[in-house]
């Protein structure tokens, strides 16, 4: 396993690059129990994970900068272990106490983010086609003037004919308008003036591209970490895919206004957002479902039914979004929602794109909802009536509690943790803030067993990287392929469950591959839009001293926590470089390197790192130290 990693070169093979990323992904399943940690020396010593039931002090400081955060920045360790990590704690379950001007300007740059759902449909999508009248034959003279005669009879005072003076005018301007049509009227009627041509359309694709872009931005800039994480838990919780039709000129509004003002808030008040969006109504086909409405047969059409009811966001609101699969409900229940919820549409989807509750569409009539009676006649309220009986149910706050403890703690957080969430969140009427207090506060939290217990998903491994390395990016499209590469595009989950949040999800060796694809990119600066100062991560360091060098990336990725394998690897990697070093060689153009990296990039005006930092980088950002949390 250690000379394969040690194989690892600034160029990497694509055969032998293949096999690492296999090695690494087999390291990450079996991760030894114990970890290395710097004393205050320096020096490292192993620690069984069992061996303790709470973590130290320095472990602890790291844990909630991987937890709570996308990952640590230069400087993040000291400045929490400064203040104490329940001070941190508090500081960023409480979001508006943090200034968030530095990621206010970067986003600026995206117009897109701050349009009205109308602005976005009018600007983005293709304008429709114009239809053009076919020309009618001519008609002789008598013909074309006595429907006008005809009409004058009609209408002496009430209606003006069609050739009459025109107030407006002077009285030659009338007379030469009359002439003038009482010479064309035995002609051909000439073709409408062809519309003034409009500006081609903006391209759809920049809509999502951009509110793909914010996310990245504001996981790595944003001082708001927790809550930028609970945004993503919940536009996850409540998945919506991007490209479906509509839902592309939706999803902004969805991000802006549906999630993001409820994301520590009350889970009743997200539920319901969620529930009016336009782009759940649309994912989910709620727009189109209604009261069946029979009309009668005619004698060009037979007896049918308009209409009909849609039971995907019914079913899906209380399988994925509240009670979760094994919450109590039964498929009648599924049938009485959707009926509750009957009428709730999109006013003009691909023109407008705003809710709108159309009362002919709904189903009046008595509903049962899990034992729940609804009177008739409700309207409207029926469906929040659904929604006041979801988000207070037992089965609901349990389901919840989970999923948070999953994301929080571990793949297979313990009951006790989740006990004591579900009940805080029904003794607080739902308050996402008070019981993610209660899992990210709890022992469970700090136990030995959670620390580096998860692994960092796609996105956050992308996130974590910039931020660990201080990277400047755009956050454009070479990124987010990267990611979409690793397996995670962002609002890309076609079904409506969301990325499943375990490490089995990402463990494959194509995965992993990409991973490393990613490492090699961002350590040689071949990601256009992203850069790394590595003389600026080094400042005051002489770069002549490798252990020295080292032993400051380590700190800076992985908070000197390495086990013996990765150890040995850097070991290794620092006693093959010898002699002077040669420039740093760009990644081989192969089947390595994949589409969307900036093979071709500009020098960058600083020297190139030497090709031991460029590796020692890539090897560390690869670890499996680094792709847990």
């Amino acid at each position: 396993m250690k000379t394969a990693l040690v194989s690892v070169r600034t160029r990497f093979p694509g055969k032998r690059f293949s096999s690492i990323a296999a090695v690494l992904a087999l390291m990450l399943v079996c991760q030894p129990t114990f970890i290395l940690v710097a004393d205050g020396q320096g020096q490292t010593q192993p620690i069984q994970r069992a061996a303790k039931k709470t973590m130290t002090p320095e472990q602890r400081v790291a844990h909630v900068l991987s937890r709570l955060t996308f990952g640590a920045r230069p400087g993040d360790f000291e400045k929490v272990k400064a203040m104490g990590v329940d001070a941190f704690i508090s500081q960023q379950l409480d979001p508006d106490s943090l200034d968030a001007g530095a990621v206010i300007a970067r986003l600026k740059r995206l117009p897109t983010l701050g349009m009205a759902t109308p602005v976005i449909l009018e600007q983005y999508t293709p304008p429709k086609p114009v239809a053009v009248p076919s020309p009618v034959p001519a008609q002789s003279p008598a013909k074309a003037t006595a429907p006008a005669q005809k009409l004058i009879g009609q209408n002496p005072v009430s209606r003006a004919p069609e050739i009459s003076a025109n107030p407006g005018m002077s009285a030659t301007q009338n007379e030469m308008q009359m002439d003038t049509k009482k010479e064309d009227a035995g002609r051909m009627p000439a073709l409408p003036a062809a519309p003034k041509p409009t500006p081609p359309p903006k391209n759809p694709q920049m809509v999502v591209t951009e509110l793909q872009r914010a996310k990245l931005l504001r996981a790595v800039y944003s001082e708001r970490q927790l809550f930028e994480m609970m945004v993503d838990f919940w536009e996850n919780h409540f998945s919506i895919f991007a490209n479906k039709d509509d839902d592309r000129y939706l999803l902004t509004s969805y991000d802006r206004d549906t999630i993001r003002p409820f994301a520590m808030g009350r889970f009743r008040d997200l539920l319901g957002a969620t529930a009016h969006s336009p782009a759940m109504l649309f994912y989910l086909d709620n727009w189109r479902s209604s009261v069946p409405r029979p009309y009668a047969a005619t004698k060009d059409k037979p007896a049918g039914v308009d209409g009909g009811f849609n039971e995907n966001y019914a079913r899906e609101l209380m399988e994925l979004h509240t009670l979760g699969v094994d919450g109590g409900y039964t498929q009648k229940d599924v049938q009485e929602v959707a009926r509750c919820f009957s009428g709730w549409t999109i006013q003009k989807p691909n023109e407008q794109g705003l809710f709108l509750y159309r009362p002919g569409l709904h189903d009046d009539g008595e509903k049962i909802v899990l034992g729940h009676r609804i009177l008739p006649g409700g309207g409207m309220a029926d469906g929040e009536r659904v929604l006041d009986i979801l988000a207070t149910h037992p089965a609901t706050a349990r389901f919840i509690a989970t999923k948070l403890a999953r994301r929080f703690i571990s793949d297979d957080p313990p009951r006790s943790v989740i006990d004591r969430a579900a009940a805080v969140f029904l003794k607080t009427d739902g308050s996402i803030r008070e019981t993610l207090r209660a899992i990210v506060m709890s022992p469970e939290f700090f136990s030995t067993p959670a620390y580096r217990a998860k692994m960092r998903s796609p996105f956050e491994y992308v996130a974590a990287a910039m931020r660990a390395l201080n990277a400047e990016t755009d956050g454009d499209r070479p990124v987010l392929d990267a990611i979409g590469r690793m397996g995670q595009p962002v609002f890309g989950r076609i079904t409506p469950d969301g990325y499943a949040d375990r490490a089995d999800q990402w463990l494959s060796s194509g995965a992993m591959i990409a991973r490393f694809n990613f490492a090699s990119a961002l350590a040689t600066n071949r990601l256009k839009g992203t850069k790394i100062d590595v003389a600026r991560l080094l400042s005051g360091v002489d770069q002549a001293k490798k252990d020295t060098v080292a032993a400051k990336f380590i700190n800076l990725t992985v908070s000197s926590d390495l086990s013996p394998a990765t150890r040995a690897v850097l070991t290794k990697t620092l006693q093959l470089e010898s002699g002077p070093n040669p420039p740093a060689a760009a990644p081989s153009p192969g089947a390595n390197v994949a589409v969307g990296y900036d093979a071709n990039a500009a020098k960058p005006a600083a020297p190139p790192a030497s090709p031991y930092i460029i590796e020692l980088i890539t090897l560390l950002i690869g670890s499996p130290e680094f792709q847990q949390r």
